[in-house]
């Protein structure tokens, strides 16, 4: 992996707006590594060659590289988000994928807040107090329900020359949360509405300094665009000359095996498994990968001992999203809740769900402080203060 440590994409949405600390919603690789005795490396896989059984990587931040030879190749190397759909999104827009990414989004909002604070020339801070967020589905919901908290309902007491309808929210998307069942989607859309945030249907065509483009020829104009709209696989899944579906990722049997290459298996977002119960492909969320994970261990724990393998069959346990100010939305197998009672639902299981008792009670001391004190409103830049 290119990464060190593993991201707990849940909770992306709360380290974007500082309800949570950004590293505490990550945890090392290292330390799992050496207690199961697994060999780990900091590398970007460059390319597969299948037919000799090697993979080419090299240090994620240098020039080392190096040739590993491999018996199984088990392929779980995410996506990528789809910054090339749209002209300009890879130049304007800021993504909402990874840790780094949050901490950036954090740190941009307060920078326009601060900016805004310094002009007095209306049109000017209108534009750089609008924010939007493209794509209208699970992430970018949660992350503009969160944005408002953090903006309308925290930042502004701290800067006494701006006033809350001076924010502009924006989310822009065909249909609030198309894949969610319709009274959910449509109690989501209300509260949205009820907040202030606008939603916009029409697409977006085009990012630039100015704003975002909309294919009805309006403007929206902003220093903030946030993409949101969808991801794409791994370039190396993609380059590889293999059966895949629509949306590029690796076609797989109920044992993860990848059509068309022995020894290689893929999970989550490089797989399209067919869910043997909707007949449909199962969906690349967390909630798959992490089953996939458990059942491909077993399956292969089961071929080295030489006892039979259990194909993957996993019903989906439901969706949860929430939506900030102690409310959310929740669809447990034909189960609906709304407002408190499934936001505290989100917040219980999604901590159970944190990979260690110490994570857990990082973010649970976050929950806690934020009970009691204000959110930290700090803008904390990487860049070196010696900088020229």
């Amino acid at each position: 992996s290119d990464r060190n440590f593993f991201l707990f994409t849940p909770m992306l949405a709360e380290a974007a707006t500082g309800a949570v600390e950004a590293r505490h919603v990550v945890y090392p690789v290292r330390p799992l590594c050496g207690a199961w005795g697994i060999e780990f490396g900091e590398m970007l896989v460059e390319a597969i060659d299948l037919g000799r059984h090697k993979l080419v990587a090299r240090h994620s931040r240098s020039s080392l590289r190096q040739e590993v030879q491999y018996d199984r190749l088990i392929l779980a190397l995410g996506a990528r988000p789809n910054v090339a759909v749209v002209p300009g999104v890879a130049e304007h827009a800021l993504t909402f994928k990874a840790a780094g990414d949050a901490v950036q989004i954090r740190n941009h909002v307060i920078d326009l807040f601060e900016a805004a604070a310094l002009t007095e020339d209306p049109w000017t801070r209108r534009k750089l107090l609008t924010f939007v967020v493209v794509g209208a589905g699970h992430a970018g919901t949660e992350l503009m329900a969160a944005l408002e908290e953090l903006t309308r309902g925290i930042l502004i007491r701290h800067y006494p020359s701006l006033a809350a309808d001076m924010v502009r929210l924006v989310l822009v998307g065909s249909a609030i949360l198309p894949q969610t069942a319709t009274n959910l989607a449509a109690y989501t859309k209300e509260q949205l509405l009820r907040r202030g945030i606008e939603i916009e249907t029409s697409r977006a065509t085009n990012v630039s300094p100015e704003g975002l483009s909309l294919a009805d020829g309006r403007l929206i104009p902003s220093q903030c665009v946030i993409w949101t709209a969808g991801n794409r696989v791994n370039e190396v899944v993609g380059d590889l000359a293999l059966p895949k579906a629509r949306d590029g990722r690796l076609t797989v049997n109920e044992f993860f095996e990848v059509e068309g290459a022995p020894g290689v298996y893929a999970l989550g977002d490089n797989a399209a498994q067919i869910d043997p119960h909707s007949k449909e492909l199962y969906p690349a969320t967390a909630q798959v990968a992490l089953r996939q994970g458990r059942a491909l261990a077993e399956q292969l724990v089961a071929e080295l001992t030489g006892r039979a393998r259990r194909p993957f069959d996993f019903r989906l346990l439901g969706e949860m999203v929430p939506l900030s100010r102690h409310t959310a939305v929740a669809d447990l197998r034909g189960i609906k809740l709304t407002g408190f009672p499934a936001w505290f639902l989100w917040k219980t299981v999604y901590m159970l769900k944190l990979p260690t008792l110490a994570s857990r009670f990082r973010v649970v001391l976050d929950w806690t402080v934020e009970l009691f004190f204000e959110r930290d409103v700090s803008e904390l830049r990487v860049d070196s203060e010696h900088a020229a």
